[in-house]
C-alpha cells in the first residue's frame, strides 16, 4: 500500500514532540513502507528507530541508505548531526505511534486474519507449534511465529528478516501478517513474550484466543521485579477476545472469566492426567485418550493445553483428538535421536522450571528403557548470574553423570558462570565428580566421551542454536556437531 507523507504525519499527530527544521519534508511524496530494519530501507521507505544504546549506530546505517525521513523517540542530542541532511520526526510515545502506523499501512491484513497468542514462562514454543499443527490437520491454513522462526502451512521454515528472536517488532510482525493474508491464510499462531508485551509490540492485534501456560521467575534482568514480569504477561488478556488459563498457576487467576480453563485437578472443566505414554483428556467429565507420537510429560501438558484451546474455539473434539495422535513435537523439544548407538534427548529447556521438568521426564524415560541418565545443564551468561543460581539449585537428584557448561555467555567469562554453578550445586552431587565445560561444544564433547552408550543415555538441555560470545555469533547445532564428533 502506498501512503503519502502527509497521511503519515497526520497519523502521528500530537505524539510528535519535535521535527528537525533544516530539511523540509515534501508531504506529497508517497512512501511504500515503514521499517525498523535499516537493511530494508530504500528511497521510498520511512525508517522508524526505537531508542536504545545502539540508536546512534543504527541511525548511521539508516542514514547511508537514504530513507524518506526518520521517526524516533531517541533524544535529539544523539542524532543532531544527522539532521542537516535528513528529516527527523521525534515522538513521545513510540509504541503508540508504531501501532497506529502499523494499522495505517496494514489494517486490511490485520483485520482479515485470526490470531492465537501463547504466553507463559515455559512451553510457548511447543504449545504454539502444537496448536498450529493441530489446526493444519483440521484443514485450516495456519502460520506459526516464534522462537524457532516463521513456519507456513506446510511446516516449512520461511526466511523472514526480523530483529528479535521470538516476537517480531511492530512492522516486522505486520509484514509477516500481510504476507500470509495475501496467501489467504486463516490463522496465525504466535508466541507473545513478556518483553514484547511490555513494549506493546503487538497491541495492534486483537487475538481470538490467548493461552497462558504457566508462570515462574524469569527475565528479571529486564523487568526488574516479579510483579512487573507478571503484569507484562497479563497485558495479553486485554488484547484478546477470550483466554485459556492454566488454573494450576495461581498468578493467572485474576484474568479467569469463565469455567473453560484447564488444570491437572479433576474439578476443572478441562483437565488431564498422564499414564505412561498416554494422556487422558477430560472435558466436562467426558474422557478422551490420546497416545502421542512423542515422549515427555511436559510435552503432554502442552498438547493437552493445545487440545483445550481448539475446543474452546469450537472445533470438534473428536477430530482434535484424532489429529493429536498424528502430529509430532517441535524440533528439539524433548526430541529423541539415535546416533551411532547413542541415545540422546535434545531439549530446548533453558529456564529453571523447564530444566527441572525436562530432567524429571528424562529420568522416567531412562528408567523405562533400563538405562542411566547423563545430563548437561548450562548456565546462560546473557540472562544474568541470578538465573544461573536458580537453575542449578533446582537440579533434581538421580542424574548419573552431570555436565555443567557455560553457553550464550555474551561478555561474561565462562569460568565465572561455571564457578557460580558449582557454588550452588545441590549437596547430593559431589563437586569432584561433576564434569565441567567452558562452552556448549566442550560440554557436549566431554559428556559424549564420558557416556557408556550401552548403559547410559544423554539429555542435552539449554539453547541449541548459534552461540553468542563477546558480541559475535558462532553457528551451532547439537545434532550436526555430535555427528561430526562421532
Amino acid at each position: 500500500m502506498k501512503i503519502t507523507i502527509k497521511e503519515v504525519l497526520l497519523n502521528i499527530g500530537k505524539n510528535a514532540s519535535k521535527t528537525s527544521e533544516s530539511v523540509k519534508l515534501d508531504t506529497n511524496k508517497v512512501c511504500k513502507k515503514i521499517t525498523s530494519m535499516y537493511q530494508d530501507i530504500d528511497p521510498e521507505t520511512i525508517f522508524i528507530l526505537k531508542d536504545s544504546k545502539n540508536a546512534t549506530y543504527y541511525m548511521q546505517q539508516a542514514y547511508e541508505m537514504k530513507p524518506l525521513f526518520i521517526i524516533t523517540d531517541a533524544h535529539p542530542s544523539k542524532l543532531k548531526h544527522f539532521e542537516l541532511n535528513i528529516p527527523i520526526v521525534y515522538v513521545d510515545d513510540f509504541p503508540k505511534v508504531a501501532n497506529n502506523l502499523v494499522k495505517l499501512f496494514y489494517n486490511p491484513a490485520i483485520k482479515g486474519m485470526k490470531f492465537i497468542a501463547v504466553t507463559g514462562t515455559n512451553g510457548k514454543t511447543t504449545t504454539s507449534h502444537m496448536i498450529g499443527n493441530l489446526l493444519t490437520q483440521l484443514g485450516e491454513k495456519v502460520a506459526i511465529i516464534g522462537t524457532m522462526g516463521v513456519y507456513d502451512c506446510y511446516y516449512h521454515k520461511l526466511n523472514f528478516n526480523h530483529t528479535t528472536q521470538t516476537t517480531p517488532m511492530y512492522f516486522e510482525m505486520a509484514e509477516i501478517i500481510n504476507y500470509f493474508y495475501n496467501k489467504n491464510y486463516d490463522y496465525i499462531v504466535y508466541e507473545a513474550t513478556s518483553i514484547a508485551l511490555d513494549q506493546r509490540r503487538t497491541d495492534f492485534i486483537q487475538n481470538d484466543l490467548a493461552v497462558f501456560t504457566n508462570f515462574s521467575p524469569e527475565h528479571l534482568e529486564y523487568h526488574g521485579s516479579i510483579s512487573n514480569y507478571l503484569n507484562a504477561k497479563l497485558r495479553l488478556d486485554d488484547l484478546s477476545l477470550s483466554n485459556l488459563v492454566n488454573l494450576d498457576t495461581k498468578s493467572y487467576h485474576s484474568i479467569v472469566k469463565d469455567q473453560f480453563h484447564f488444570s491437572s485437578h479433576p474439578s476443572a472443566y478441562y483437565h488431564y492426567h498422564m499414564e505412561n505414554d498416554l494422556i487422558n483428556i477430560v472435558i466436562n467429565q467426558k474422557q478422551y485418550t490420546v497416545k502421542p507420537r512423542f515422549q515427555g510429560g511436559h510435552n503432554y501438558i502442552n498438547l493437552a493445553a493445545s487440545i483445550f484451546a481448539l475446543h474452546k474455539l469450537n472445533f470438534d473434539i473428536q477430530k482434535i483428538v484424532e489429529a493429536a495422535m498424528v502430529i509430532e513435537s517441535p524440533l528439539h523439544r524433548f526430541q529423541i535421536i539415535k546416533i551411532n548407538n547413542y541415545v540422546i534427548i535434545l531439549d530446548f529447556a533453558h529456564t529453571s522450571l523447564a530444566i527441572k521438568e525436562s530432567i524429571n521426564n528424562a529420568l522416567k524415560y531412562s528408567e523405562s528403557i533400563e538405562r542411566n541418565l547423563n545430563v548437561m545443564v548450562t548456565g546462560i551468561g546473557l540472562r544474568g548470574l541470578d538465573k544461573v543460581e536458580r537453575t542449578i539449585s533446582n537440579v533434581p537428584d538421580g542424574i548419573n553423570k552431570l555436565m555443567l557448561a557455560a553457553e550464550q555467555v555474551g561478555y561474561v567469562e565462562p569460568k565465572t558462570i561455571i564457578n557460580m554453578m558449582v557454588k550452588h550445586l545441590p549437596s547430593s552431587y559431589k563437586v569432584n565428580d561433576v564434569l565441567k565445560g567452558v562452552s556448549r561444544k566442550e560440554g557436549i564433547k566431554e559428556l559424549l566421551y564420558a557416556t557408556d552408550k550401552e548403559k547410559e543415555i544423554i539429555l542435552l538441555t539449554g539453547i541449541n542454536e548459534p552461540q553468542n560470545y563477546k558480541g559475535k555469533k558462532y553457528e551451532h547445532d547439537d545434532e550436526q556437531y555430535i555427528k561430526t564428533l562421532l
